[in-house]
C-alpha cells in the first residue's frame, strides 16, 4: 500500500471511530444501529421502516441465488448483517469488513463474523462469497478500481456484487459542491457511474441492474434548511472540527443530489 492510500485509510479510520456515536445519536435513525440514508418508498411509514429499506433491497436481490457466504464490505456496524440473519435461511454464512466503526452490542447469532479490515484487499480476507454488498462505503474508496478487482477475487462465478451508493451522473469537471462532498466527507470515491461501470467491467463484472433511488430521499427538511442558512456563521469550523465538516459536506451531498449532479443508486454487478 503506497502512502497516500495508507493516510487515506487512517483518516477514514479515525473519522468512524471519533463521529460515529454522535452520527447515531444526532441523526435521528429511530434505534436502527446505522447511519446510511433512510430511503421513503410508498408505503413506508416510520423512520425505523426508512433505515431498513436500504437492507430489504439488499435482500430481494440476493435472496434468488444459491447463497453460501455473504459479505458486507464496509459493514459499519453490522446493521445489514442482523437484517440478513433475521430473513435468510440459517445455512447461509454472513461476514462483514468495517473501519473504526463499534459493532452492535449482544447480536443474538454466531454466523455473523465481522472484522476490522479495507475492502480493498477483501479477497485476501475473507473466503470466497455467493454475494457481497456495500452501502455507502464505495464512497470511500480512493481506488475503486482495486475494489473491484477484489471483488471480483472475492465473488464466485455468477455472484452478485451489489452497490448502493452516489454516483455522478457527468464526466465534465466536478461542480464546488461535488468538490467539498468528497473533501469533507472523505468521499473520493464519489465517480461518474461511466467510470465505475469500466472498472467493474475490467475486472470481469457486467452491469446487469441499476435503480435510481434518490426520488426517495426527503431532501430539505427543515434541519437540513437550518444548517445552508447558517452555514456562513459556522463553516470557519471546518478547518479544526470534524462535525462541522461531515455538516458542511452533507450539504454539499444535499445540493448534488438536488441538481442532478449525483443520484443515489443501487447498481448490480454479476462475476463473469
Amino acid at each position: 500500500m503506497n502512502d497516500d492510500a495508507s493516510d487515506h485509510l487512517d483518516a477514514v479510520e479515525r473519522y468512524y471511530q471519533r463521529n460515529t456515536e454522535a452520527f447515531l445519536r444526532l441523526g435521528k435513525n429511530d434505534g436502527v444501529p446505522a447511519i446510511h440514508i433512510a430511503l421513503w418508498p410508498e408505503g413506508t411509514n416510520t423512520l425505523a421502516e426508512a433505515m431498513n429499506v436500504a437492507h430489504r433491497l439488499i435482500l430481494e436481490r440476493i435472496k434468488p441465488l444459491h447463497l453460501v457466504r455473504v459479505a458486507d464490505l464496509g459493514c459499519g456496524m453490522g446493521s445489514a448483517l442482523a437484517y440478513l440473519d433475521q430473513h435468510l435461511s440459517s445455512e447461509v454464512e454472513l461476514y462483514g469488513l468495517t473501519l473504526g466503526t463499534p459493532e452492535i452490542q449482544n447480536l443474538d447469532t454466531t454466523r455473523i463474523q465481522i472484522q476490522h479490515g479495507d475492502f480493498h484487499d477483501s479477497n485476501a480476507l475473507l473466503p470466497s462469497c455467493s454475494a457481497a454488498f456495500c452501502i455507502e462505503a464505495i464512497a470511500h474508496s480512493d481506488n475503486p478500481a482495486k475494489f473491484f478487482d477484489s471483488a471480483a477475487g472475492l465473488l464466485d462465478r455468477g455472484g452478485k456484487l451489489l452497490i448502493m451508493d452516489d454516483v455522478v451522473m457527468h464526466t465534465d469537471a466536478p461542480s464546488e459542491s461535488l468538490t467539498t462532498y468528497r473533501s469533507h466527507w472523505l468521499a473520493p470515491g464519489v465517480q461518474p457511474l461511466e467510470h465505475l461501470a469500466q472498472w467493474a467491467d475490467d475486472a470481469g463484472f457486467s452491469l446487469q441492474h441499476s435503480q435510481n433511488l434518490t426520488p426517495w430521499i426527503r431532501l430539505g427538511r427543515p434541519r437540513d434548511h437550518l444548517i445552508r442558512w447558517s452555514r456562513p456563521l459556522w463553516s470557519w469550523l471546518t478547518e479544526s472540527s470534524e462535525y462541522a465538516k461531515s455538516l458542511s459536506g452533507g450539504d454539499a451531498r444535499q445540493r448534488c443530489l438536488q441538481t442532478g449532479e449525483t443520484e443515489f443508486q443501487l447498481l448490480e454487478f454479476v462475476r463473469r
